[in-house]
């Protein structure tokens, strides 16, 4: 398996904070134990559902002909809800959303090329050549030069990290580590003076798809002695612009009874009709994470979740932690190429805008060494708001969404 596949005020509504109940804790183990046998159950339900072809919420899952990201991804919908045929919709959306999972799969890599694509490995393997590109990639480009991001420079960085995160053992990581190893500490200095200097690396946007990838003699000469590979990659924010591909896929073909969500925390509700959506709140205690409330919404919606510790399998791409319980992620500030996050969790949520946009003004505000809640609150002028939890207590900024205690 390849890496990718493990691989800005106005009046500002007031903090709400939420006492979140701690009753029940007793019974969850009991509780998990019942889901495990109701689990069960459900998968042949399930099976029984599909060979009928009701309608009724389903899983829609790519095709495992060709390589893809659906791994990494849920798509949930209303088969039949429309008035077609749910046998008749599957099939379609089965279809659609396996096409899309692997353009998507395809553009946005950074380890493989393949014949025909010019996505960010082939990019990176053709440094100041002029380049056409897939539009949604184009887009891409544009949106994180619009919001003055330049993460998508940190390439190098982001492939040491991929390292760390591999790793076995503490002193394996350690090795990895510009925290703790002075000899990695220095090539990230020298990493993050290219990454933040236009004239050493920058992306040009020509118009019409077409980009340019200007990389200087030095940073060239200093790439081969080094032994880099690239000099851009989205990393950790691939899957919010993939969500956004693939849920903009889906209502352009008129489907829009459904959501689609990321392992990592990027979340599409395409749904316009007012159907209840909810979505599970975590929050970082001394023992791990646990479920501590729920967020009820309804219509089409973006969400993301930022959070600096695992809670699947699939995490190993993007967090190590050392057995003192000190924790490595991928959130990377663009300043020194040093990984930090102010709060265990934050989740933000737009109406209007997709989970890209939405994760690209969020990241002023997450990775740095102190949250400041006037930031996340001036993110409100844009139409986008905020959960997060300070010390125990749930605290938002949108007085219309509906919060209560995990049950």
């Amino acid at each position: 398996m390849n890496r990718y596949a493990r691989d800005k005020r106005p009046d500002v509504k007031p903090v709400e904070k939420v006492e979140l109940s701690e009753r029940h804790a007793r019974w969850r183990f009991a509780a998990a134990v019942f889901l495990l046998a109701f689990g069960v159950a459900a998968l042949i339900y399930a099976f029984l559902h599909f060979l009928s072809g009701d309608p009724g919420w389903r899983e829609i899952e790519a095709s495992a002909t060709k390589e893809n990201c659906g791994g990494e991804f849920a798509f949930l919908y209303d088969l039949g809800a429309s008035g077609l045929s749910a046998r008749t919709e599957n099939r379609a959306l089965t279809k659609l959303y396996s096409e899309a999972s692997e353009q998507a799969y395809r553009i946005f890599n950074s380890d493989l090329e393949f014949d025909g694509v010019a996505n960010v490995r082939y990019l990176n393997s053709h440094p100041n050549e002029e380049t056409e590109v897939d539009e949604a990639l184009y887009r891409a480009f544009s949106l994180l030069e619009e919001h003055g991001n330049r993460g998508l420079y940190l390439g190098p960085l982001y492939a040491i990290y991929d390292d760390m995160f591999y790793c076995n053992d503490d002193s394996e990581a350690a090795y990895y580590d510009p925290r703790q190893n002075e000899d990695v500490r220095a090539e990230f200095a020298q990493i993050v003076s290219y990454a933040n200097d236009p004239q050493s690396v920058d992306l040009q946007l020509l118009g019409e798809n077409r980009v340019f990838l200007k990389v200087s003699d030095e940073y060239l000469k200093f790439a081969e002695a080094d032994g880099l590979d690239r000099f851009i990659d989205f990393f950790w924010m691939k899957n919010a612009f993939i969500t956004d591909y693939l849920a903009e896929t889906m209502i352009a073909n008129g489907y829009t009874r459904g959501t689609i969500s990321s392992f990592d925390g990027f979340v599409r509700a395409l749904d316009g009709s007012g159907a209840e959506y909810s979505f599970n709140l975590y929050d970082w205690r001394e023992q791990g994470p646990y479920m501590a409330a729920v967020m009820h919404y309804r219509n089409a919606r973006s969400i993301v979740c930022l959070r600096n510790y695992k809670m699947n399998d699939l995490d190993i791409q993007h967090y190590y932690e050392f057995a003192d319980g000190e924790r490595r992620t991928s959130y990377v500030d663009t300043a020194d190429g040093l990984c930090k996050s102010s709060l265990d969790n934050l989740v933000s949520y737009s109406q209007e805008k997709g989970c890209a946009e939405v994760l690209l003004s969020m990241i002023p505000v997450y990775i740095t060494d102190e949250f400041r809640e006037e930031e996340v609150n001036d993110l409100v002028a844009d139409g986008i708001y905020s959960v997060w939890f300070r010390d125990g207590e749930l605290c938002a900024n949108d007085s219309g969404i509906e919060l209560g205690p995990e049950t």
